[in-house]
């Protein structure tokens, strides 16, 4: 290391030390990643222990003996005292982490969280299975050993967050712009390599210089976290120092004009026909900029990626390709062109698609309309037979291309589906699935990342990673695309964003306010109906679409009931065959009417569908976007998007927005779990767990594996986030196929003759059962390879696996439940907490209503002991013990005695018999049975599933670890296991005791969500005109914030059309339009448009939509479309013209007319002798104002700004005036 650098990390420690000893003489400072860069000299006399004070050792070299001679120092100590972070770690082994805590100061190197280690040391390596387990022998202080490129790394241990850290580089310098010198300057990619930092310093220590310049590739509207802001600034303060600097390189224009290769024009030929040519896709020349569209060849896309390629395959590191482009830009050609030039150098791609239904289409296309067959799919549904054949021909060279699973790509190392062979390229189809905060969210596209780097850095691939999505939004708070690039950990990505306008899809929406009358169900599905009987008999193609399939089924029941075949349905549930059948019908025009949930539309090729209606948005705008974009893909096409929006239709936004359902305190709770799991495994590192043994943590067990997933990846990657190592590593492992089964005497005797070497027995009860431990997998390889693997598990769970052969196996699960004290105590503390439960369940059900979850926690607080979780204890009984009321029938779901129902966004609940005294009655039972008398404080039980015994079991043990007072595990079903390797778990136990724990990922999720609902309400109340909304979505979709929006589109209209109508009229959309008594030509409907703050006289001509009428004709015909346009473009019409107008909007179009006024409406008010503005008692008399609105609802429309207003100022001038419901709306 060079002298200069050596002064300025020997300064800036001395002026630390300088510091911290006028406040406490004997401080100790733990040097963190420093040791090595110091001059040691200069602080002999405080080392602590010199001997070892730069030693890479464990606890062989910091021995009991060791430590028996340094504690005495420390205690003893007048003057300060140093110790490396090693030294500190291995006493730590010996001592309480707090015993110092009031006198240690860690002095951090906050430019790197990765030091170098030699080959030699480097002893992190993944298994056979490819999981990386913590390795035994790393030493204390290291939390994780790092291979990065041809570099070996570690990071360092983390200590308690409460004691006090000061970074060794304080100041900062701004970072600037400039433009790359050459191509041989240092880039730096932050966005989406995690180490990129760490690499750079660790290179400049070992070259000694730190004069480089270096050019940082940033994002304007991808926003940074705040470290790595702070942390980039820092160190070009140090460059600077010696002359070098690091600076700000800013996004690269798309390339204009371009000519494709020869090369893949001759591939585009030869698949595609002599006579095909490449199509340009309008994409932003730059997103960061502006949005100035410009066509662009597909040869670009397809050029790009090969050159990448190339790169890779000759030992360049390749980037990586992020595109967007919207349904029916031939996106699949993009990177299909890619790997047949891979497949012409023999190596592999592979393709990552979510659904089934995807891939098959895909490759039945390579292989009938492209001639290709070196292409298959891999899913759970081959048998195999047909699986190994496919996997054999991969690695025979027999199969070039591969669509997989993202979930089976995750299961195994990729060396099982290619042998040896070159993986070529990976293409990662409909990327939008791996945005944390989307309502299709899936954890298995989260997890690709991780598992990507696994594969690059174990195999010396050099690969590209191609990332395609239909609709991504560019940066800002809503952010998708660098969402996702950052998820993929995709490196340095060229970036193709397209354009988002859809011109020939024209918006259709009628807003209307919450139904005053009846259930919401049944007045949504009603009009739903009429909707769908209109457009049947407009004989136009729509898809429908629901949040559910219950919303299916029941509005394709009520089509049927008006004309059978009218509609056709589409949900995920339906058997293949079924939606095969209804896909073509509907794509043949057998039948024009898809009703279809979000399962029907990524990879729908339907060209000539007219109208996209939702019966509610399900999602949020980027979903919506994504939806009516799979209408009118022809573009001589006329496409509509039409809705009816009240705001009521916004709960399934937020019901199917999965992850923002995660709590704070649920992930508080998973922290728990894995520390319980910890110490329960012997303090083992590295577990595998069932997802299951975490369900009683949420509040329903819909998906459980999925919440697991979801959870530990958010814990995992806040945890980066905020310490820049992995604190936690969590992995899905699906496959797991060792299972628990009993059996009779006959079972055995025959399993022993045919298939005794694929199970083995575990214990055997009072001479009549066994119980066995199978392994299906050997089962299925040896004697059922001609069925799905799937195919056989489902068989066993049925209990119908092996029956044809005389043998009886009912499956089993272990259920293991330990005590953490004796079991009086315990026993004591359970029955008092059941017992205030009981009280509780009893007082809310003498009230025969409805209750919330936090009227429970009312009750039980008033009879629990403080110490005890009331929040999870309620939320776990409530979540166990209730159901929905059968529709058919009046009794709940399961063995419930709670009835739950969804009010709102809201759940409720009502107690509907007093069975929970034999429930908990049943509880005590079994834990008297498990431990009383018995000196052992740990039980295992096997129950068969779905039985009631199992259930219990899993409650008992559930209520004992939120009590704290044990804990649970299961194994042996069907449910997915997850790998942990814990490298702090100090760490994860402070933070499951931290009342003050946040996770910045479930923060930022929420944020978003809510600022997005607030979006998606104002984009569906408002009347904007269609070119003003694609500019709205447009200027969303390039990451402007939701303020800038709203204040550029403020919206002052509230929607009301005549969807059917509208429809009617425009539904034939050719280049001419009609005119009263006259054509017109598309040219001369351009001149009637409407201008900006003209006049305009009766007998003017004006076109609105797509019709061209005079303005008296359009008094007539249209008001409401009239004084929109008025309204928009601040037209001025003559005043007798306006009166009648005026009128008209009154008499006729109420609704509209008050919406519109909003507090302009004139009314009359008492203590007034004539009409008056609503504003005036508004403001004047809010109280008075808000009882008589509250009567008066139908005569005033407030917006949510306005009602706020009014809340408030009613709440502190009277606050029992204001209702329970407008009080939650301010947070009352």
């Amino acid at each position: 290391m060079s002298n200069k650098l050596k002064n300025i990390y020997t300064n800036a420690f001395d002026n630390i030390i300088k510091k911290h000893i006028r406040a406490k003489a004997n401080t100790i400072f733990v040097l963190a990643g420093i040791t090595p860069y110091i001059y040691v000299e200069n602080f002999k006399d405080s080392i602590t222990d010199q001997a070892t004070f730069d030693k890479e050792g464990n606890l062989d070299l910091f021995t009991p003996t060791w430590f028996g001679s340094v504690f005495p120092k420390l205690m003893a100590a007048t003057t300060y005292q140093i110790l490396s972070h090693q030294q500190y770690a291995s006493i730590n082994e010996y001592l309480n982490e707090d015993f110092f805590k009031d006198r240690i100061v860690v002095v951090y190197d906050n430019l790197r969280s990765l030091y170098p280690i030699s080959k030699g040391e480097y002893i992190e390596k993944a298994d056979a299975n490819g999981t990386e387990k913590r390795p035994e022998g790393m030493p204390v202080y290291q939390a994780e050993q790092l291979k990065v490129g041809e570099h070996y790394f570690y990071s360092l241990k983390h200590f308690n967050d409460g004691l006090n850290k000061v970074p060794l580089f304080s100041i900062k310098k701004e970072l600037i712009s400039a433009g790359v010198s050459s191509s041989k300057a240092y880039v730096l990619d932050v966005i989406s390599d995690p180490y990129g930092i760490d690499v750079l310093v660790n290179e400049c220590i070992e070259e000694e210089f730190f004069a480089k310049k270096v050019y940082v590739k940033v994002s304007g509207k991808s926003v940074l976290n705040k470290t790595l802001t702070n942390t980039l600034e820092e160190l070009n303060h140090l460059f600077a120092r010696f002359g070098g600097g690091i600076f700000v390189q800013r996004e690269e224009a798309i390339q204009k004009d371009y000519a494709p290769s020869e090369e893949s024009v001759a591939l585009l030929k030869q698949y595609w026909g002599e006579k095909a040519e490449f199509r340009d896709i309008q994409v932003y020349e730059n997103p960061e900029l502006g949005n100035e569209i410009i066509p662009v060849s597909q040869g670009l896309l397809v050029d790009t990626i090969i050159k990448e390629y190339k790169n890779g395959c000759e030992g360049i590191q390749p980037r990586d390709i992020f595109i967007t482009a919207p349904t029916g830009a031939g996106k699949s050609l993009i990177f299909q062109l890619p790997a047949f030039y891979a497949a012409s150098q023999g190596d592999v791609t592979i393709v990552v698609s979510p659904l089934k239904a995807l891939m098959t289409d895909q490759v039945e296309g390579l292989h009938n309309e492209r001639h290709y067959d070196k292409v298959e799919f891999i899913n759970s549904d081959l048998t195999l037979i047909d699986r190994d054949r496919i996997i054999d021909g991969c690695k025979r060279g027999d199969v070039d291309i591969l669509y997989l699973s993202p979930e089976l790509l995750l299961s195994y190392d990729i060396h099982y589906f290619i042998g040896e062979r070159k993986l070529g390229l990976l293409i990662v189809d409909e990327a939008h699935l791996i945005t944390t905060w989307g309502r299709d969210f899936r954890v298995d596209y989260w997890f690709l990342g991780n598992h990507i780097n696994k594969m690059r850095k174990y195999n010396d691939y050099m690969f590209p990673l191609v990332a395609l999505t239909a609709t991504a939004v560019y940066g800002g708070v809503n952010d998708m695309v660098f969402d996702s690039i950052n998820s993929l950990n995709m490196h340095d990505p060229h970036k193709f964003i397209g354009n988002v306008r859809r011109d020939n899809i024209e918006f259709v929406i009628d807003t209307h306010d919450d139904y005053s009358t009846g259930r919401y169900d049944q007045n949504k599905e009603t009009e739903t109906v009429n909707i769908i009987k209109g457009i049947h008999d407009l004989d136009m193609k729509a898809i429908v679409y629901a949040p559910y399939t219950r919303h299916i089924n029941r509005l394709k029941d009520k089509c049927d009931e008006i004309e059978e075949g009218m509609v056709v349905s589409f949900h995920g549930g339906m058997e293949a065959d079924e939606q095969k059948f209804a896909y073509q019908a509907f794509k043949n025009n057998h039948c024009k009417v898809m009703i279809a949930t979000k399962a029907f539309g990524m990879g729908v090729d339907i060209p000539d569908i007219q109208v996209v209606y939702h019966h509610a948005p399900s999602g949020l705008l980027p979903d919506y976007i994504q939806e009516i974009g799979r209408a009118a893909r022809k573009k001589e096409i006329q496409g509509f998007a039409a809705l009816t929006f009240s705001k009521a239709d916004l709960r399934y936004s937020k019901q199917l927005f999965g992850i923002s359902s995660l709590k704070t305190y649920q992930l508080k709770e998973v922290l728990c779990k894995i520390i319980r799991c910890f110490n329960s495994n012997g303090k083992k590192r590295n577990m595998l767990v069932a997802a299951n043994d975490f369900a009683y943590i949420f509040d329903s067990a819909d998906e459980v594996d999925q919440k697991v997933a979801t959870a530990l990846m958010m814990i995992e990657k806040d945890y980066l986030n905020k310490t820049r190592f992995n604190v936690l590593i969590a992995r899905p492992k699906k496959l797991f196929t060792k299972v628990y089964a009993r059996t009779n005497q006959v079972g055995m005797d025959r399993l022993l003759e045919k298939y005794g070497e694929c199970f083995k027995e575990i214990t055997r009860v009072s001479g009549t059962y066994h119980t066995l431990e199978l392994n299906l997998d050997d089962i299925w390889a040896k004697h059922f390879s001609d069925k799905s693997f799937p195919q056989l598990k489902s068989e066993f769970y049925k209990q119908k696996f092996l029956s044809e052969e005389g043998i009886e196996l009912t499956p089993q699960i272990m259920v293991t439940i330990n005590i953490d004290r004796p079991y009086n105590d315990v026993l004591s503390e359970v029955r008092g907490a059941l017992d205030a439960v009981k009280t509780s369940f009893a007082q809310l059900g003498s009230k025969h209503s409805f209750f919330t979850q936090n009227e429970f926690e009312e009750e039980l607080v008033q009879r629990m002991d403080a110490k005890y979780n009331i929040k999870k204890i309620a939320s776990f009984m409530l979540s166990t013990y209730s159901g929905y009321m059968k529709t058919t029938e009046r009794a709940l779901e399961g063995d419930s005695f709670l009835q739950m129902r969804r009010h709102g966004t809201t759940m409720q609940y009502q107690v509907f018999s007093t069975n929970y005294q034999a429930k908990f009655t049943q509880l005590m039972r079994i834990f008297a049975k498990l431990f009383d008398g018995k000196e052992f404080q740990s039980a295992d039980r096997f129950l068969s599933i779905n039985d009631i015994p199992l259930m219990n079991h899993i409650r008992l043990g559930a209520l004992l670890e939120i009590m704290e007072l044990g804990s649970f595990e299961t194994t042996g079903g069907d449910e997915p296991k997850i790998f942990l390797r814990l490298n702090d778990p100090r760490r994860i136990e402070r933070d499951s005791k931290n009342d003050s724990y946040k996770n910045s990922i479930l923060e930022s999720v929420k944020n978003r969500h809510k600022v997005s609902c607030d979006l998606f309400e104002h984009f569906f109340t408002n009347y904007f005109s269609n070119e003003k909304r694609w500019d709205l979505v447009e200027d969303f979709f390039l990451g402007m914030s939701n303020d800038d929006l709203f204040e550029k589109y403020p919206g002052k209209i509230v929607n009301h059309i005549d969807i059917l109508e509208y429809l009617r009229n425009n539904k034939s959309v050719t280049p001419e339009c009609t005119v009263v008594g006259a054509k017109v030509n598309s040219h001369q409907e351009r001149l009637f448009l409407p201008r900006k703050q003209e006049f305009y006289n009766r007998d003017n001509l004006l076109t609105i939509g797509h019709q061209t009428k005079k303005v008296k004709r359009w008094l007539i015909d249209d008001p409401i479309a009239l004084h929109k346009t008025i309204v928009e473009n601040e037209i001025v019409i003559e005043a007798d013209d306006f009166k009648v107008l005026s009128n008209k909007l009154r008499l006729e179009h109420f609704t509209y007319y008050r919406d519109y006024l909003r507090l302009n409406i004139l009314i009359e008010f008492p203590g007034y002798e004539n009409l008056v503005k609503a504003s005036v008692p508004y403001k004047d008399q809010p109280v008075k104002f808000y009882k008589w609105w509250r009567r008066h609802k139908d005569s005033v429309t407030l917006n949510l700004k306005e009602k706020v207003e009014l809340y408030l100022t009613v709440d502190k001038q009277s606050p029992t005036a204001l209702v329970k419901a407008d009080k939650e709306l301010i947070k009352k």
